[in-house]
């Protein structure tokens, strides 16, 4: 099985498990490992153009991503602080990861892997969460809402 074979396997198993858990009606698009694949190489790219390392897929950082963009979905809402509160760390924590650096990004509604490759990259913000030199792994996830999809990025370093 190819690097990229694994990392959809993984990747899938992570979306739909992490859907299941997150909530009965987070829907995961059809084609979330696709998705979640080219996100994972646009990332990857990015990194390397600029001189960095990639980053390896960790399947708690990916379930802390899906438990965020699941809650949005399912509560409609956009932003950094689940509906309990919770921030990024804290639901890496739940999902069992002991980071040392993490980081977050967030969009919504763009239908593209690109699109939201392009755009984090051309923020200032999300740019920097992309680079950061010392984050090692990422999880991504993808749940359809009614007006878009909700994408999550998680980089981190673990402990």
């Amino acid at each position: 099985m190819s690097c990229l074979s694994k990392l959809g396997a993984v990747l899938a198993f992570t979306l739909l498990a992490g859907a299941a858990s997150a909530s009965t009606s987070c829907v995961v698009p059809p084609n979330a490992n696709e998705l979640a694949t080219a996100i994972a190489q646009g990332l990857n790219a990015n990194r390397v153009a600029n001189n960095l390392r990639p980053l390896n897929y960790n399947p708690k950082l990916g379930q802390a991503a899906m438990t965020q963009a699941c809650d949005m979905t399912v509560r409609n809402f956009f932003g950094h602080d689940g509906s309990d509160g919770s921030n990024v760390q804290n639901r890496a924590r739940r999902a069992g990861y002991r980071d040392c650096l993490i980081a977050e990004n967030l969009a919504w509604g763009y239908p593209r892997p690109e699109q939201i490759i392009n755009g984090w990259m051309n923020s200032p913000g999300h740019r920097h969460n992309m680079l950061l030199p010392r984050v090692s792994e990422f999880g991504v996830a993808i749940a359809q809402g009614a007006q878009g999809p909700y994408w999550v990025l998680v980089l981190a370093r673990g402990c």
